[in-house]
């Protein structure tokens, strides 16, 4: 009776839990009517028009083993079992209409459309997909996305290896992958209407994904390299190895561009929504965000390319774009007579705000760990950059070598380093360094600081957040690869991004 075997390629490397709910199983006829399943070999119907709710009927030896999940079919019921069993229902008279077997225990399926002779039902079984006339089979599945057309069906998976795929089982075709969970997903469901659905997992996360609507995966991303708030618009640019750079607006991308065949560097935010973007191939673009009519879209338009000597790691808005390299060649970006006009380290950890006309930058000049304050003077036209640089004292402080990240604000400075230690200096003149304790198991990638609280990434894959003044933990999320990057909110220091090595993004709040 099967029209189209396993559905290749194989959908998980583990078995998947019963979708779109977890045990028991319950699912909605109508308003007032809802199936459920219980633990054993029972399916019950319930009539939820009163509160409480009340039992309409039972039928205690529906299957030889567990349900595993039910679906409603055109007022018909439709269960799986652990036995192998596909059946469907008349609940009117308690009665079984048909059965399908199959080899092995089902534990979830689905139904699309009024149930027939041609009705589509999805079912798992063994992590694999499987498609039958009247029956799909797959292990833990949920419609998530309806055209007018059956074919353009999108059914989602989730699996106890942690990962989330769609298929489209009229054409038998997997097209997407999601992963980012550390544990067995639940639980899946759709935002209605949308090309968008929500996952929980066993690592205690809630995820949202989204996809193409034409069904094509996105752009391969590779490891995210930067991300950037925008000062003057709802949206954030997040760039990536492969030299795309996406915009995304309330946790979803509303545009695309290719920037450059090179690994994008650094990413800038500057007045009137322009970015600038440096990449490589030692150059750095301006680009301005445009939005559709309706604000449902956004593009990157170009305005100009400026070369610079030496690819710039680092870039920051103050008054003028200044770029930073990793051996700390300091260039006034836009003008070229002034570019590597001065030095200020040797390696550059990061750059810091000040105010808008001045920042600070933290490097490491030989075995020393310095601290560098650049200004601007002048108008635009005669504008000179001035900095000063002051060596911190690191007295009985070994291995200023192993230093990754460091942050600075308001006279705090904060050091992480390679093995995942992090110490402070609560002055930068008057205090002594703290000792330096374990904060994660591998290397600190980012810290940044708001004004309550210390935030520190890794290569261990976690994010973590410590108070401030007393420099205890007080938070801790797990991202699905080393973290590479991490900003702050500016509109709100409660909410960060951050990207992982996979290519995913967190976007992440917490109460202050």
């Amino acid at each position: 009776m099967f029209s189209k075997d396993t559905l290749k390629p194989s959908s998980h490397a583990l078995p998947c839990p019963a979708l779109p709910c977890p045990p028991p199983c319950i699912t909605l006829r109508s308003p007032n009517l809802t199936v459920s399943r219980l633990l054993f070999q029972a399916l019950v119907l319930w009539d939820t028009g009163p509160s409480p709710p009340t039992l309409s009927k039972a039928l205690l030896h529906a299957h030889k083993d567990w349900i595993t999940s039910c679906a409603w079919a055109a007022g018909r019921a439709v269960s799986s079992s652990n036995d192998g069993s596909i059946s469907v229902w008349d609940l009117d008279t308690s009665s079984r209409i048909t059965s399908i077997t199959w080899k092995n225990p089902l534990t979830s399926i689905c139904v699309q459309g009024e149930y027939g002779p041609n009705s589509p039902v999805v079912v798992v079984v063994g992590g694999g997909l499987h498609r039958e006339s009247k029956a799909l089979t797959a292990l833990c599945v949920v419609v998530v996305h309806r055209e007018n057309k059956p074919e353009d069906m999108v059914v989602a998976t989730a699996s106890e290896d942690g990962s989330v795929q769609l298929w489209k089982p009229f054409q038998v075709e997997h097209f997407c992958t999601f992963q980012g969970h550390s544990g067995a997903v639940r639980g899946v469901v759709s935002k209605n209407g949308l090309t968008e659905l929500l996952s929980v997992s066993a690592d205690l996360s809630l995820r949202s994904w989204a996809w193409e609507k034409d069904g094509a995966p996105a752009p391969k991303v590779l490891m995210v390299t930067a991300v950037c708030y925008s000062q003057t618009e709802d949206a954030l640019l997040a760039a990536y190895e492969s030299g795309l750079v996406e915009i995304w607006q309330r946790g979803a991308v509303v545009g695309r561009k290719q920037v450059s065949d090179r690994p994008i560097l650094a990413l800038c935010s500057m007045p009137d929504a322009r970015f600038a973007v440096s990449c490589k191939r030692s150059s750095v673009q301006l680009l301005k965000l445009v939005w559709t009519p309706g604000g449902l879209g956004a593009s990157l338009v170009k305005l100009s390319t400026f070369p610079v000597k030496h690819p710039l790691a680092h870039l920051h808005y103050c008054s003028t774009l200044i770029g930073v390299s990793e051996a700390g060649t300091i260039s006034d970006v836009m003008v070229e007579s002034r570019q590597d006009t001065c030095s200020s380290t040797g390696y550059v950890f990061g750059t810091f705000a000040n105010d808008s006309k001045s920042m600070w930058l933290v490097g490491r000049r030989e075995d020393e760990l310095e601290l560098s304050f650049l200004f601007v003077v002048g108008l635009t036209e005669y504008r000179e950059l001035s900095f000063t640089n002051v060596t911190l004292p690191t007295a009985g402080e070994e291995g200023i070598t192993s230093i990754t990240a460091v942050a600075i604000e308001d006279g705090l400075l904060v050091c992480g380093d390679v093995e995942g230690n992090m110490w402070f200096k609560d002055s930068l003149v008057l205090s002594p360094w703290s000792p330096r304790r374990p904060a994660h198991r591998d290397r600190i990638s980012v810290i940044k600081i708001t004004s309550t609280a210390i935030i520190s990434a890794s290569h261990d894959q976690t994010v973590k957040l410590w108070d401030k003044i007393t420099k205890k933990q007080v938070g801790m999320f797990v991202c699905g690869s080393p973290v590479q990057v991490l900003e702050v909110s500016p509109r709100c220091p409660g909410e960060l991004v951050c990207g992982d090595e996979m290519g995913k993004l967190y976007f992440l709040r917490w109460n202050q």
